[in-house]
């Protein structure tokens, strides 16, 4: 057949579907809605308050801290300031008053470690004791840290009467195959506020019971509540936040930083406080130990006694709940002694600061109002002093 006379192919292009017309009248998806929570799901949660509540939610222990850190952090900073509000800064002063005393008003959680072990006498008992004491230490050291009381006695401290308080206390060293026992079981209690005078022959453990209640070491066994925490059981790097924010040292040997002016050296332990005093400030410190002179000179230009009294000065800006003294006297003569000891009296009656003084003078005892006697790694006698003696009266020989 011809090619004309053929039919030409269908040019008929094809036409998209039509949609059906259920998909057309189908509504779109319905937006998911929040799950609305049970009535009873709100009672049940602890301090639940809602956004137009007028009380504010309760904060638990570790919250308040770091809620009196960020407060202190604000005061400070106003207070660096060159010209501060007095407006703003008394009004961050007051909330970090307040914080404070929520704080402290804040009731901590009791706890007693359970199942508690006795071990063998000796070398290997020794060693076995250590080992467990480093488990409870690793299980209940952070819980110490923020604020619970843990007793591996069971016995119950009186936090609000007692700044020390020391249960069955021992401490022993190992040489060799040889243990060396240093205390050996020592319970006492010591007031918040006290004047405190640790006497004792050289060998008698004095030192070492200075160490363990200021957390420089750390008991074999027993427990040591100072501030309701049991430092037996802190890690070392708790222990020195501890003693960071709570204590304060002065020690026989001056150890200021020769580099530093007295202010510089003072400041350093201003530095490291979490709880200052806006009314003891450094100048008001140098003022009341009697060296605003020497405020600008270094170490070298210094006599011992001067050098002395910048390391109180040092210990002092810490504001410390308790301030330890080892032999603060004994590289002095008696004249600076003696206005040493005047200094301290006089910070322990206008701050209450608790002071712990060792010293190997007995006279010195005269002027603490509670006098610890440590023979052989015991308490060998404990004296309460109602009318202590000022430190110009007492002799020094």
């Amino acid at each position: 057949m011809p090619e004309e006379l053929k039919q030409p192919k269908s040019t008929k292009s094809k036409l998209p579907k039509e949609p059906k017309i259920d998909k057309l009248v189908k509504e779109p998806k319905a937006e998911k809605l929040a799950k609305e929570p049970k009535t009873s799901e709100i009672l049940e949660q602890p301090n639940a308050v809602s956004k137009d509540a007028s009380e504010p939610v309760s904060l638990n222990k570790k919250q308040l801290i770091k809620k009196v850190e960020k407060l202190q952090h604000k005061v400070n900073g106003l207070k660096q300031k060159k010209n501060p509000n007095s407006d703003e800064l008394d009004l961050a002063q007051n909330e970090l008053d307040l914080a404070k005393k929520e704080l402290n008003s804040h009731e901590r959680q009791f706890v007693v470690v359970p199942d508690h072990k006795e071990f063998e006498d000796g070398v290997k008992g020794l060693k076995f004791q250590q080992k467990n004491q480093k488990q409870l230490t690793s299980r209940y050291s952070k819980e110490i840290l923020e604020g619970n009381v843990v007793s591996t006695t069971g016995y119950k401290p009186n936090i609000k009467k007692h700044s020390i308080e020391l249960k069955n206390v021992k401490k022993s060293y190992i040489t060799g195959d040889l243990e060396t026992p240093v205390l050996k079981g020592i319970d006492i209690k010591l007031d918040q506020g006290d004047f405190i005078v640790i006497l004792g022959p050289s060998g008698s453990g004095k030192t070492t019971f200075l160490n363990i209640i200021s957390g420089l070491d750390k008991a074999t066994s027993g427990d040591v509540f100072v501030l309701g925490s049991n430092l037996t059981l802190l890690k070392d790097s708790h222990l020195t936040k501890f003693r960071r924010k709570n204590v304060g040292f002065i020690f026989q040997q001056y150890n200021l930083l020769t580099n530093l002016t007295a202010k510089e050296n003072a400041e350093v332990g201003e530095n490291l406080s979490t709880n200052k005093n806006e009314n003891f400030t450094i100048e008001k410190i140098f003022e009341t130990i009697g060296m605003t002179e020497q405020l600008n000179k270094y170490p070298h230009q210094m006599s011992g006694g001067q050098q002395q009294r910048v390391s109180i000065a040092r210990a002092l800006t810490k504001n410390p709940s308790i301030l330890f003294a080892d032999e603060p006297t004994g590289a002095l003569d008696e004249e600076m002694g003696r206005k040493v000891l005047d200094i301290l009296v006089k910070v322990n009656k206008e701050f209450k600061t608790t002071i712990v003084v060792v010293t190997h003078n007995p006279n010195i005892a005269k002027i603490g109002n509670t006098i610890i006697h440590i023979k052989n790694g015991l308490i060998d006698e404990l004296i309460h002093n109602p009318n202590p003696a000022d430190p110009s009266t007492i002799d020094w020989s």
